[in-house]
């Protein structure tokens, strides 16, 4: 009810990027933000990629608008990394819509689905993530300069006035 409080206790077993949400009036609640990451570290990480820096981009689309992290370009973060360094990013859709997420200038290396390890990582540019959908990637930052990182579904991202919605940029220095 509201103003009080739960606790929930629950053993975390299976390790990767994951989400939680409310599952009443869910698309009403949850695309207006009672969502969040939850992220489980393996025991062991010998067996993921090495990575210098991490992001996260929770992708939604209808209550506040297309977003990324909550925030419509221009006020997304843009995201930032050193020439050489190696960045992983977890892509998770909370929204209603297909997002297919593009980085211009540079191929992302897909090695998690939904929470479990890919027996095979596979290079893509535009990666679709479906609604309630996970994917970690690598990006490995071989190219200085500045990069954008977008919905490739062209009409969340920009229109007749300029970019909007959900868009972002990759900074390397």
């Amino acid at each position: 009810e509201p103003g009080q409080t739960y606790i929930y206790e629950f053993t975390a077993r299976n390790p990767g990027s994951h989400m939680y949400h409310s599952h009443h009036d869910a698309a009403d609640q949850v695309t207006k933000g009672m969502m969040a990451a939850f992220i489980i570290d393996p025991k062991d990480k010998s067996k993921e990629p090495a990575y210098d820096k991490e992001y996260i981009m929770v992708l939604n689309d209808t209550g506040i608008g297309l977003t990324i992290n909550g925030k419509s370009f221009p006020y997304t973060q843009p995201l930032t990394a050193k020439l050489g360094e190696k960045l992983r990013i977890r892509y998770m859709n909370e929204g209603l819509m297909l997002h297919p997420m593009h980085l211009h200038g540079m191929y992302q290396s897909v090695f998690a689905k939904d929470g479990a390890t890919l027996p095979a990582p596979y290079l893509a540019d535009t990666l679709t993530v479906a609604p309630g959908e996970r994917y970690d990637v690598i990006v490995d930052c071989t190219e200085p300069g500045l990069w954008a990182y977008h919905c490739h579904i062209l009409t969340h991202a920009e229109s007749a006035k300029g970019m909007f919605g959900m868009v972002t940029v990759l900074v390397i220095e």
